[in-house]
């Protein structure tokens, strides 16, 4: 949500990652919203150069960005790139004569800096906004974020590269790109990488096909630790890993104290990051026991579509999430509350069904939510435990919201509905009001919260914002 493209007419909406901002082009007019909740519904206006706009997007607000006034957004055509401060909207920098076939642009370390992959992933060069300097960094393995990131808090860049048959990974400065160190990996393909939220370590995945094999790096790139599944377990059925998720870096350390595991097979090792060894498994099965969590269902409560959650037993829930054939199957959603006692997933094979998870303690399944639709996006709010789920809705726009002290509720959006069924979620970061998110679709959004009257639940809206400016939705929809 925070990139778009486009092949003419007005680009789609982007919103910041915190929510704060909203972007799109129309014609040759940059048009920038802020103030989003605000009555007064004013946006600033700029005229600019480039024709065949292909990406727009805002600089991440992690560590290591500016803020307030400095806040750039960054647009892009097949030769040019601009960046444009946000408060006021002015034109800062341009990058033109861009070599053609560019795989990704984007904002590096810090809004200060631009990325851009060449073409054929033969070198990604670092552009500096402040100082005209450009670094080179020859033979990236990948465009796509998963391939590269940036050391929370110091902005190293850490980047895997594939100059010939071995993956290796670099380290970098974060401001001059001058090499740290270079670690050639004992990796048959490395399909990505992140670093701990606490800067401490840099996780890298193998390709499924060698098998469940994690690295565990230290932040100046040592190989610490190889990690190849769970102890006594038959690896002769070992699909490999799908993907890897920290848990956010809380306490009074501040430490990064998990690492998700989500496999090919659909488990989930949970690593402590002391020893890095697998210290729970978690499988998506019904539970058959006494002990079992609450289900929630899904149930249409009208013909037009309307929806809520009604409890039912794990046989019901059963029988509405078949396995699915289709795409090999692996976790596809992991997401940590924002205290990281909770963990939301989704696996491929039943994509309707959104599994809860309590880490405080010995793990164990807290709520299972069955949809009739598969799950998109799994959104916790970035303070509380409260949880956004969307799904694919081919009937009326509605938002799923779960929270561990409440009756989960389906809530109706007042948006024009989208013929895929595709909409986007996203919680607005510092309003008043701290339950408020945006909710839509590429071409219209309205941002609002959820209220609670008597026996229903309705979502108020704020404001809505189309790709030709603000809307005219107004009021509230009642869930029945």
């Amino acid at each position: 949500m925070d990139s778009s493209t486009t092949g003419g007419g007005p680009l789609s909406i982007v919103l910041s990652d915190d929510g704060l901002f909203a972007a799109h082009i129309n014609g040759k007019d940059l048009i920038i919203y802020s103030d989003v909740t605000s009555e007064y519904k004013e946006a600033q206006t700029s005229r600019i150069k480039e024709n065949n706009v292909k990406i727009l997007k805002f600089c991440s607000t992690r560590s290591g960005s500016s803020s307030g006034s400095k806040r750039h957004l960054l647009i892009a055509n097949e030769s040019r790139v601009s960046i444009w401060q946000l408060l006021p909207l002015q034109l800062v920098a341009e990058i033109k004569n861009v070599e053609p076939g560019a795989l990704n642009i984007e904002f590096g370390g810090n809004d200060s800096e631009v990325l851009i992959f060449h073409a054929w992933n033969t070198k990604m060069a670092v552009h500096s906004i402040e100082d005209g300097r450009t670094s080179v960094i020859k033979t990236p393995k990948s465009a796509h974020p998963l391939g590269f990131g940036f050391r929370p808090d110091s902005n190293q860049l850490a980047i895997l590269l594939k100059p010939e048959t071995s993956d290796i990974l670099t380290i970098h400065h974060p401001s001059s790109c001058e090499l740290l160190n270079r670690t050639v990996l004992p990796s048959i393909d490395a399909q990505g990488l992140k670093w701990s939220p606490d800067g401490k370590w840099i996780a890298i995945w193998d390709t499924a096909s060698s098998g469940t094999k994690v690295l565990i790096l230290t932040a100046d790139g040592q190989l610490f630790r190889t990690y190849d599944g769970p102890s006594g377990v038959d690896d002769a059925f070992d699909l490999g890993v799908k993907q890897i998720e920290w848990s956010p870096a809380v306490g009074p350390n501040g430490a990064s104290d998990v690492l998700a595991v989500g496999k090919v097979n659909g488990n989930i090792d949970l690593l402590r990051t002391r020893t890095f060894s697998s210290s729970t498994t978690l499988s998506h099965a019904f539970p058959t026991d006494q002990n079992s969590p609450v289900i929630w269902r899904e149930r249409h409560t009208s013909a037009m579509g309307d929806a809520e959650y009604a409890e039912t037993t794990s046989s019901s829930a059963l029988n509405m999430s078949p396995e699915l054939p289709g795409p090999p199957r692996g976790v596809a959603i992991m997401s940590f509350s924002p205290d990281r006692n909770l963990l939301s997933t989704v696996d491929t094979m039943r994509s309707n069904v959104v599994w809860i998870w309590a880490l405080d303690g010995s793990p164990r399944l807290a709520s299972i939510l069955v949809h009739e639709q598969p799950v998109r996006q799994l959104v916790w709010h970035p303070s509380t435990p409260q949880l956004l789920i969307n799904t694919i809705t081919n009937t009326l726009p509605s938002v799923r919201w779960w929270s561990p002290q409440s009756h989960p509720v389906i809530a109706r959006v007042p948006t024009h509905k989208n013929e895929s069924g595709k909409y986007e979620l996203k919680w607005l970061a510092g309003s008043d009001n701290d339950s408020v998110f945006w909710f839509g679709s590429s071409e219209e959004y309205v941002v609002g919260y959820l209220s609670a009257e008597e026996q229903s639940v309705q979502f108020e809206v704020l404001n809505s914002l189309t790709n030709q400016g603000y809307g005219s939705h107004s009021g509230s929809i009642s869930r029945n």
